[in-house]
């Protein structure tokens, strides 16, 4: 009788491994399925957040570079109003050693 408890006990314990096993790998499955979907969900949010940044760099520069056209133009003219006033005072002294 001893023996046949013992074999019982045997199978009954390859069961429950065999159970434990099944069990862990289905757990193993489904986190593995949880953790791919949180990837895939933070690569899209990290990609929409680059996208974001990437348009308002974009806007930054542009804006920047038309700020600093404008400068570039308003200095020009002033530099060329300055010119002109400074040639025609050049101009005036040489025409006064006459």
């Amino acid at each position: 009788m001893t023996e046949n408890n013992t074999e019982n006990t045997g199978a009954e314990a390859v069961d429950k491994a065999k159970d434990f096993a099944a069990d862990a790998v289905d757990n193993a499955k489904e986190f593995a399925g949880d953790a791919a979907e949180n990837i895939k969900e933070f690569a899209g949010d990290a990609g929409e957040n680059i996208k974001d940044f990437a348009e308002d760099a974009v806007g930054n520069v542009k804006e920047f570079a038309g700020e600093a056209g404008e400068n570039l133009k308003e200095f020009a003219g002033d530099a060329a109003e300055k010119a002109k006033g400074f040639g025609a005072k050049i101009a005036g002294i040489f025409k006064h050693d006459k």
